[in-house]
């Protein structure tokens, strides 16, 4: 292989002076067959050159596998070499990625990023769940887990029926919903009988794996102390204690006999939860509305209990169909006035109050960059909106969860900042601040997320459904659904393989917030 300067594939690259480690440097197309590099931990980076420091492209996972050159672009600050990857950018060989692919059974599985829950989760019923680095001694469950007999006998008597999940939603290729949610045999935690229970959602199609290999520590790997002796990373990494209701993510699940056939679920990261200490977080199933072929104004249900009405001689007659609150309704844009109240004409003939309603109407003045084909959300704050556009056509409509303080300053409060932002980076999974939870509890790997501030970001939400209402910090949440819609459309693209991507400044999507 070589680079644009004609060097050969081994060769070092002579870094131009007039260079900077920003400038991404540029080599030939990798084939699509070529060797493979591994990464080993979370937040490996791809860089712009084959340097340390230069400017950051993306990140793996562990367990990601993506073709690379078949001989590295020199060594320094590398001993294990850079090595360019498919579709642009480097890697390091060392503690963060390999070139033994052999070490792919043993790590843990990547996300599933055609749906909208990319891995399955769950949330930690018990206050103090475990989280160990490696399978668990007799001796280290004794001491992590002192109540174990009696949580096992209480979990055993208990096998709940679960409803659906956000993936049990079909979708289109755009990422939008064709249908209301179906619960197919062998779908997440479903059996043949068609149910889904708390029992079986932690049983994948290879349920009984050999358990994993913690990475980098497990795979021979030498990581020099500063006297150059060998770090013991089992002895850095000990079990951590998770906080009740504590989400997170499980890519398989494996029984081990040292522990009398338990039941453990791997993390991205290469931890062992116990599943019987999880409870499943299946995810809303919730979602918006395509408003690509038929526009706006839409509408959102936000209260309980809303009935339809009908309209006739100037009096308003409630009917006895009822719609769910978040209901997305598809309106024509006429209204009218009876007794005082004003009414909204839904496109399927009904009526309803708009004081039930959040509506969301075609604006009649647009961002000076709603032009073209210029990808950008409009997100109200007021009324818990998010609206994407390409130019000055409405795509996709849906509900939000901002910060709670709503209008107050954002450098103060739990407020979300107003402004022009930018698409910083794309992360498939990424960890929330848990101040967006009140710190109740921890979040870990939340889908979908879009970095628009340094701490500022559009969320999946996988632990409640609470959109349509200002509950969070700083962030945007949306539902799984809503943020793999935006996610997939919003630019930079991802590429393939990677866990994330960031923006070079300028080709992000952009994110008007307003009140």
């Amino acid at each position: 292989m070589a680079v644009c300067g004609c060097k050969p594939a081994g060769a070092v690259v002579e870094l131009s002076k007039e260079g900077s480690s920003d400038d991404a440097l540029e080599v030939a197309a990798l084939p699509a067959d070529g060797p493979k590099l591994v990464a080993l931990r979370a937040g490996t980076p791809v860089l712009a050159r084959p340097q340390a420091g230069a400017r950051k492209l993306g990140e793996l996972y562990p367990g990601a596998s993506v073709v690379r050159s078949s001989e590295p672009y020199g060594r320094a600050g590398c001993s294990g070499g850079w090595y360019a990857i498919r579709p642009r950018g480097f890697v390091c060989a060392g503690d963060g990625a390999t070139l033994n692919t052999d070490v792919l059974a043993l790590l843990p599985a990547l996300p599933d990023t055609s749906r909208p829950l990319p891995y399955r989760y769950g949330r930690a019923r018990t206050q103090g769940a475990p989280a160990y680095f490696g399978v668990p001694s007799r001796e280290e469950l004794q001491r992590a887990e002192p109540d174990l007999d009696r949580h096992l006998e209480r979990v055993q008597r208990s096998d709940a029926q679960l409803g659906a999940s956000a993936n049990d939603v079909p979708l289109d290729a755009r990422g939008v919903s064709s249908g209301p949610p179906v619960l197919l045999p062998r779908g997440d935690g479903i059996g043949e009988d068609g149910r889904r229970t708390e029992a079986g959602y932690f049983l994948f199609p290879i349920a009984d794996a050999i358990a994993p290999l913690p990475p980098v520590a497990a795979l021979g790997i030498d990581i020099g102390g500063k006297d150059g002796a060998r770090v013991d990373l089992r002895a850095a990494l000990k079990t951590v204690a998770l906080r009740k209701g504590s989400g997170v993510a499980i890519t398989r699940t494996f029984t081990a006999g040292a522990t009398d056939g338990r039941r453990f679920g791997v993390t991205p990261e290469g931890r062992l939860v116990p599943t019987d200490r999880l409870q499943a977080a299946l995810g809303s199933p919730w979602h918006g509305l395509d408003v690509e072929k038929h526009g706006l104004p839409v509408a959102f249900v936000h209260r309980h209990d809303v009935h339809t009405w009908s309209l006739g001689r100037g009096k308003a007659t409630a009917n006895d169909e009822e719609l769910e609150r978040r209901t997305g309704v598809p309106l024509t844009g006429r209204f009218r006035t009876v007794d005082g109240v004003r009414f909204e004409e839904a496109r399927d003939g009904f009526w309803l109050r708009a004081q039930d309603l959040v509506v969301v109407v075609r604006r009649t003045k647009l961002p000076d960059f709603a032009k073209g084909a210029q990808r950008w959300l409009d997100v109200s704050l007021v009324n818990q909106t998010l609206t994407a556009y390409e130019g000055q056509k409405p795509i996709y409509a849906t509900l939000i969860s901002s910060g709670r303080d709503q209008l107050r300053d954002p450098e103060s409060t739990a407020s979300t900042a107003r402004g022009t932002f930018r698409v910083r980076s794309k992360h498939v999974t990424r960890n929330v601040d848990p101040r967006e939870v009140a710190d109740s509890f921890d979040v870990t790997d939340a889908p979908w997320v879009m970095a628009l501030a340094p701490d500022q970001a559009i969320t999946g939400m996988y632990w409640g459904a609470g959109v349509g209402e200002a509950q969070g910090f700083h962030d945007i949440a949306l539902t799984p659904i809503d943020a793999r819609r935006i996610f997939l459309w919003a630019e930079p693209e991802l590429p393939e393989g990677w866990h994330a991507v960031y923006s070079n400044g300028e080709e992000g999507t952009l994110v008007h917030v307003r009140p």
